[in-house]
């Protein structure tokens, strides 16, 4: 059977996995789930990648991933060689680590997207020694399993940095009640599969949504087949955003000349903080590139993104700013 084409497009949503070789375990210890997670959270950063949920078994890991760059393929790259690396130096283990590619499957967010976070984080109690537990133990391990996103889901004191959380906001007043919402919305399936999801995401290799989606995902495909028995990874067109474009937006919102976002300095203050980190987002360029643009050092695009990360107002204009961008591209 031929290998699903990868499908790789801007701002495209998907649950991905990755086992060990042969089902053997690629996390031996707390110390490689850390490892893992440290280099997780460095490439979500450097990739521009969007982690809504993971989780951490023993000999796999799941996660729902959203790439503004079109850049799946890439971040998975970089993310499983450079674990599988230390892996391999620090168990003293030859060969493969990892069981043939990742495999990823596009989400219908609007419609799947909780679902399948639910499905995600239940991972730890639906493995085979949890099938005797009672409703009480499953969420009593539940609660306690460490390595996956649903704390920060449960509780805002267990949220991390590198998971984005905006899958919550929709369904509550506030987060904290959104919360709420969230573990009663786990809990429902403590001991019940969702079968409506289990269905869906057993339905078709490509993807997992409605009739619709996954016949427009299947266009995508048949589009681009080679012919051969193995078909090449598919990239879609890329939605790269160019620095002039940003430089518009940004002038426009601020209301200051976009020459002066280039200049050195901060003349313009919290403007060229948010037309740096739209480009890392947007125009898919090296940071000395983003760099020599803005008058900074590649460096400076590092650290201000540091910055940024307590300044919840101008994160807000970042978000609207990039948002209305990606879309012009599309018209």
């Amino acid at each position: 059977m031929p290998r699903p084409p990868r499908i790789d497009f801007p701002d495209a949503v998907y649950h991905v996995t990755s086992r060990g070789n042969g089902r053997a375990d690629i996390f031996r210890s707390d110390e490689d789930r850390r490892r893992f997670l440290a280099q997780l959270a460095h490439h979500l950063y450097h990739c521009a990648v969007d982690l809504y949920a993971f989780v951490l078994m023993d000999n796999h890991f799941h996660g729902l991933v959203r790439t503004p760059r079109a850049n799946l393929s890439r971040f998975m790259q970089r993310l499983l060689s450079s674990y599988a690396l230390y892996a391999r130096y620090k168990h003293h283990r030859p060969g493969h680590l990892f069981q043939g590619r990742f495999k990823a499957k596009l989400v219908e967010d609007e419609v799947y997207l909780l679902a399948v976070t639910r499905y995600i984080h239940l991972n730890p109690v639906k493995i085979a020694v949890c099938r005797r537990l009672s409703a009480s133990e499953r969420l009593a391990r539940l609660e306690a399993y460490p390595w996956s996103s649903y704390g920060g889901y449960a509780a805002a004191k267990n949220a991390l940095e590198f998971v984005n959380y905006d899958v919550l906001r929709e369904y509550g007043p506030d987060m904290a009640a959104a919360r709420r919402h969230y573990r009663a919305y786990v809990h429902a399936c403590l001991m019940e599969d969702d079968g409506l999801l289990i269905e869906a995401m057993a339905a078709n290799r490509y993807a997992i949504g409605g009739t619709t989606f996954i016949e427009r995902t299947e266009e995508r495909i048949e589009q681009r087949r080679t012919g051969r028995v193995q078909d090449e990874d598919v990239d879609l067109p890329r939605r790269t955003v160019s620095l002039e474009e940003i430089d518009g937006a940004v002038a426009h919102h601020y209301r200051v000349d976009a020459v002066l976002l280039s200049a050195h300095g901060r003349r313009v203050g919290s403007a060229k903080s948010v037309a740096v980190e739209l480009a890392a987002q947007l125009a898919d360029l090296s940071g000395r590139a983003i760099g020599e643009h803005y008058g900074i050092c590649a460096n400076a695009v590092v650290a201000n993104r540091r910055r940024l990360a307590t300044r919840p107002e101008v994160l807000q204009v970042i978000e609207t700013l990039g948002r209305r961008l990606r879309k012009r591209k599309l018209k």
